[in-house]
Parts: C-alpha cells; structure tokens; sequence
C-alpha cells in the first residue's frame, strides 16, 4: 500500500521526536493532533497558504480551548509536510524538538494594560526597521491607514513581547505569538493576530522574501480582546 505524503511526514516527526527523547504519551498525543489535521490536507498543494486555509478549517471543528496545544505541532509539522529540511535543521539547532529543551519565554505580564499602553510604548531602531517594512509593503497593496494602524498595533505588541528573546528563532517567535493568543476573544481577532504574526515572522527575521508573505485581507483587523 502508498504511504502518502502525510503519513511519511509524521513518521519523520515523530522519529525525530523519539530520538530526542520524548515519552511515548507525548508522541501519541502528537500523533493524534496531526491524523485530526490529515483528512484537512491530503489533497491540497505543498505551500503554506494552502496548508494554513486547511488548518483554519480544522480550527473551526475544534473547541477554542484546544488552539494552544495544536498549534505548535501543527506548525513543526508543517516543515515536514513540505520536506523543509533548512527549518527542520534550524528548529533543531534551536533545541525545538528536544525533551526538556531550554526554556524561554515572553515575561509575564498583565496584557490588557500593555495593550491599552501600547501607543505610550516606544520601540528601539532595530524593532522600528522590520515594522516600517511590512508597512510599506501593506500600503503597497492598497491597505488603508486604518487597516495598517490595526496591524502595526499588533506587530508591535509581538515585539515588546520579543526583547527579551537570546536570538532570532522561530520557537521565541512561535512562543510571543502564542503568549498574546489569550488576548483576544473571538475567532476573527484571534485567526486575524495568527495571520499577522505569520507574515511579520519573515520581517523579524530579515528574510529579503517576506514581502511575498503578505496577502492582504480587504476585511479590516479586528481588534476585541478580553477584559
């Protein structure tokens, strides 16, 4: 019988994870998060627009409350699906498939205040750059102010959460993204945060593509968040 595409990918996933130690329950329940994600991808082409459509589709079956614990299988998974064996060897260097791996993590702090200061809160020159980047490059596709101040907001949000970050990896990115998640109340200013911390990722990290990331959305941002 083929194996396809999915299933040769988790094999890989999890055999690399069992390498690096983890228990037989962490595997199993990486197991069952991916095979939920399965009959949401198999037909679908190997980008990563795609992969995310299938992906919002499976959220919408999925309770919220489940969000935060799929999402970083989903996405480590993600580069094998599509055989990227540059990001698997950078998530390794960064300790992203080990056992007990270093722990870095956003400071805790109370986010409805640092949200309601974020216009009192100033950035560096380094964080600046990358932000009036993908400004740029919105306003390139027609977004208006209001759509570009909603998203600058939320980037700017990602960074502060960044400073404290030892480098530029995609787990202290993945983990900033993921301290802001609780944030936000309903499904759209949720699924609307994940899509700009996707595309402003390839800005963070100074990659000369990013713009290529960016596919604006002519709905406007919502920003609810919870109190």
């Amino acid at each position: 019988m083929k194996i396809n595409r999915e299933h040769v990918a988790l094999n890989a996933y999890l055999n690399l994870l069992e390498r690096k130690g983890l228990s037989k329950a962490l595997l199993r329940q990486r197991e069952v998060f991916i095979l939920r994600l399965v009959p949401y991808i198999e037909k679908i082409n190997s980008d990563g627009f795609a992969f995310r459509e299938a992906v919002d589709e499976l959220f919408k079956k999925l309770d919220k409350s489940l969000w935060p614990a799929y999402l970083p299988v989903i996405r480590e998974y993600f580069s094998f699906w599509i055989n990227d064996i540059k990001a698997i060897v950078a998530m390794n260097q960064d300790n992203a498939f080990e056992a007990n791996p270093p722990e870095w993590k956003p400071a805790e702090t109370d986010l409805k205040q640092m949200w309601d200061s974020l216009d009192e809160l100033s950035l560096t020159t380094s964080e600046i750059k990358p932000l009036e980047t993908y400004e740029s490059v919105l306003r390139s596709h027609g977004a208006d102010d209001f759509f570009v101040a909603a998203c600058k907001k939320l980037v700017k949000l990602l960074l502060l959460m960044l400073r404290s970050a030892p480098h530029k990896q995609p787990v202290a990115y993945r983990k900033a993204v993921d301290a802001n998640l609780a944030l936000f109340t309903s499904e759209e200013a949720y699924n609307n945060f994940l899509k700009v911390g996707r595309e402003f990722y390839y800005f963070w990290k100074g990659d000369s593509n990013a713009p290529e990331q960016v596919k604006l959305n002519q709905a406007q941002p919502e920003l609810a968040y919870a109190m």
